[in-house]
């Protein structure tokens, strides 16, 4: 259990003068996660790594953060990345609380045509975040240059399109096994493909309620940071690409997508994206990618689960 106590004698420990004011739960998203106001205005977030069974990203997390202030990109501004475990059990971050407002709750608050220039906006900062390349395709920890020997083509395929989420969609009687195949056998015949790419830097979570934006200076509107970065890691941009132009639990417009494309600067190949829709419908179908609870969640799943049977057949007929 992590108490008020905990968390002010972590603060005080790096931060000798800080005085805290007031302290916020704000409950677990993939770490536990606490804001923390100062005496002197300033916010802290203060996030753990409680889920033992997970991969810690402490350090990765950290590692992210730099490479994207060395790319001159938006970043989180993190003070202390902890893995060690001596002052508290648990690895942990201290990080400014960063500015913008979350992309899915400005979806609800401006009109279709004012979400332009937001997207726009998006589009920007993924061309930019995938010009980063890496050393091969790979998750790694904390060094960037070290990844894990499976490729996340294969990982993938053997986890979630193989086993995983597909062959829990079979036994909660959602597919047919028979569908759970042809989506199998449309990875195995595609693999070399998706393994043809040009490894960049993968946000991997590019969800909604991972990006932030604000409007700048010039009152043009700016991705001001991202979340989730313990996922990122090196791989084909299409990965993220196919998330964004259809953006799980979202009910997405065409123009939208066409703002993002222009913003991006060019449009990815069609069946790649393809391909990676297919993993990623199960996945969301299941709730892998932990999202925000919201009435239209339901609606959307089975908006997915009604789509992924054309989508099949347009993949064998494309392939």
């Amino acid at each position: 259990m992590i108490r008020s106590s905990d968390i002010v004698r972590l603060i005080h420990h790096h931060f000798p003068k800080a005085e805290v004011h007031s302290i916020e739960d704000r409950g677990t998203w993939v770490r536990r996660i606490f804001y923390v106001t100062m005496k002197n205005g300033g916010r802290l977030v203060v996030k753990f790594h409680v889920v033992k069974d997970w991969l810690d990203s402490t350090i990765h997390e950290k590692m992210v953060s730099d490479i994207l202030k060395a790319s001159k990109m938006p970043y989180e501004q993190i003070l202390v990345a902890d893995a060690s475990g001596k002052l508290i059990e648990y690895p942990y971050l201290i990080l400014v609380a960063g500015r913008g407002k979350r992309l899915d709750l400005l979806m609800k608050e401006l009109t279709q045509e004012e979400m332009l220039p937001v997207y726009e906006a998006v589009g920007r900062y993924y061309a930019q975040l995938h010009q980063i390349r890496g050393p091969q395709s790979g998750v790694w920890l904390e060094n960037p240059l070290e990844v894990f020997p499976t490729s996340p083509t294969e990982y993938m395929l053997e986890n979630e399109i193989r086993h995983g989420s597909t062959e829990q969609m079979v036994q909660s009687g959602l597919i047919a096994e028979i569908q759970q195949q042809r989506m199998v056998e449309l990875w195995e015949k595609n693999i070399d493909f998706l393994q043809d790419h040009t490894p960049v830097m993968v946000h991997s979570s590019p969800f909604p309620w991972a990006i932030y934006l604000e409007k700048n200076e010039t009152n043009f509107w700016q991705v001001s940071r991202t979340s989730a970065l313990g996922d990122t890691m090196w791989w084909d941009a299409a990965y993220d690409l196919s998330f964004l132009i259809h953006p799980p639990f979202t009910w997405m417009f065409d123009d939208w997508r066409d703002a993002f494309w222009q913003g991006y600067g060019q449009r990815a190949d069609a069946g790649r994206l393809m391909l990676y829709r297919l993993l990623q419908i199960p996945c969301a179908i299941n709730d892998v990618y932990m999202q925000p609870d919201s009435e239209q969640n339901e609606a959307w799943k089975q908006h997915a689960l009604d789509e992924l049977p054309q989508l099949i057949v347009a993949l064998e007929n494309r392939f």
